[in-house]
């Protein structure tokens, strides 16, 4: 499962029926494709509001060591050349007791032919429970300006009472003073539904500010995964 705070299908995946995270359980790698009609991090599009495939691959140890990449399609300015962006994480889940479980990460956000946008983050999350999780994000180079770059989000999952739909959403504060003179909140709110290995979602997305021109703001997302 790629540890992405505001992806719906991240999400949406504690939806997913028992016998199918059993199975998931019996085998320490896990694997996803998928398609969103816009790839949106943290609240900004990185496809100028345009469709994305993503697709990612991860390995999990008993020890609760895990490493994994985690692809898509971007699509930043015309002429920068960074079409893909690939994403190498390595980390540590642990839980503390029977309601919270610790989860710390360093992540290398790499975009291909363009070498310039590459950065590393430290993410830190805390989970409470089955539905709501808490996240720090912390880079000293974010978006390889230099600078400092600090995240803090929280995101959950609530199943709903009728036909396997649950409710996710998310909340985050992007500190970017440093890098960009500025910060900025994101916002989601959607819903998703798991068609066995198969989750769709749809989300209200928006992130304030005028930092990224239109790819900022208000949109919907519809998000498609497929985990095998």
């Amino acid at each position: 499962m790629i540890r992405k705070l505001l992806a719906a299908t991240v999400l949406a995946a504690l939806s997913l029926p028992a016998f199918a995270q059993d199975e998931e359980a019996s085998s320490p790698f896990a694997f996803s494709v998928g398609a969103v009609s816009d790839y949106a991090f943290r609240g900004v599009s990185q496809t100028n509001e345009g469709p994305a495939w993503q697709a990612s691959a991860e390995y999990t140890h008993d020890s609760g060591f895990y490493a994994g990449i985690w692809a898509s399609r971007v699509d930043f300015v015309d002429g920068d050349q960074a079409n893909i962006e690939s994403d190498w994480y390595l980390g540590f889940s642990t839980p503390i007791n029977d309601v919270l479980t610790f989860d710390i990460s360093l992540l290398r956000y790499v975009y291909i032919d363009q070498d310039d946008y590459n950065y590393n983050e430290l993410l830190v999350s805390l989970g409470v429970g089955d539905y709501v999780s808490f996240l720090l994000g912390y880079s000293n180079d974010v978006f390889s300006s230099d600078e400092t770059g600090i995240y803090y989000g929280a995101s959950g999952s609530y199943p709903l009472p009728w036909g396997d739909v649950s409710l996710t959403g998310s909340i985050g504060h992007y500190d970017l003073d440093d890098a960009l003179g500025d910060s900025y909140q994101d916002f989601s709110v959607g819903l998703s539904k798991a068609f066995g290995p198969m989750t769709v979602g749809l989300q209200w997305v928006h992130a304030t500010e005028n930092l990224f021109g239109r790819n900022d703001g208000s949109r919907y997302v519809l998000t498609t995964n497929w985990a095998f």
